[in-house]
């Protein structure tokens, strides 16, 4: 039914446009692919996606493992969870775009600062869902841990951790999505230097097929992200459908 449901809105698309009187805001559906595969077959294209995915990489990855270190370490210590958690809710209600200034100015606009911008963007997320995760591991289970004679390490690898791990990776997944806001946001209100100039150079040139083909591929990268991570995520968690699972 999700097949069909993006053939649909792909037909929907293309009938409406052709039902305007000229395309040169709203292209069809077959020009925009026609677009797209041109695209494909240009080096600067792939140039425009390289040059945007470097800085994307090295955010999300410092986001999701920073995360997860600093959202275990919140969970696990009362004291730690009181230090940070004021610059938590401080940030994590702020809206990120309007920091983008602050990070040039504080760090310039290089590659540091654009994956400063992806990193902000999904830290909080990972961080704030790792911590829930250890927060609401019911305290029976902490106290049967005890009774048991668990040591605190052996308890934070068979009980703490599986515990929270759902979370955990709920965190990661929601944290990708907002990565990738990041790098779109990065592109277009820090320096463009990737895919957010093609965006600019399109928009200019009113080029609105392949405009509307560089925004396709942004959307598919993020749909394709967003299910490896669902993918991960079930791989992780296949011990609780699966009993004798270790």
């Amino acid at each position: 039914m999700g097949v069909g449901a993006i053939l649909a809105g792909f037909l929907a698309w293309e009938l409406y446009a052709r039902s305007l009187d000229n395309n040169i805001f709203f292209p069809t559906f077959l020009r925009m692919i026609e677009a797209l595969g041109g695209l494909l077959q240009d080096p600067v294209f792939w140039e425009a996606y390289r040059q945007t995915l470097i800085p994307f990489v090295w955010g999300w990855l410092a986001s999701m493992s920073l995360g997860v270190v600093l959202g275990l370490a919140a969970g696990l210590s009362k004291t730690m969870w009181q230090l940070v958690s004021p610059y938590v809710a401080f940030f994590h209600a702020l809206p990120v775009s309007v920091l983008v200034p602050v990070v040039v100015v504080a760090v310039g606009i290089g590659l540091l600062a654009r994956s400063t911008v992806v990193f902000l963007f999904g830290f909080f997320e990972v961080m704030l869902s790792t911590a829930a995760g250890i927060a609401y591991i019911s305290d029976d289970i902490r106290e049967m841990t005890r009774s048991f004679g668990m040591g605190r390490l052996r308890a934070f690898r068979r009980v703490t951790l599986p515990g929270a791990m759902p979370a955990i990776m709920a965190g990661l997944r929601i944290g990708t999505g907002r990565a990738v806001v990041g790098m779109v946001v990065m592109e277009l209100l820090l320096v463009s230097v990737g895919v957010g100039r093609l965006v600019a150079r399109y928009r200019a040139a009113f080029e609105s097929p392949e405009l509307y083909a560089v925004v396709f591929t942004l959307a598919t990268f993020g749909l394709v992200a967003l299910m490896l991570m669902r993918r991960l995520e079930t791989y992780a968690l296949r011990w609780r459908k699966d009993p004798a699972g270790e």
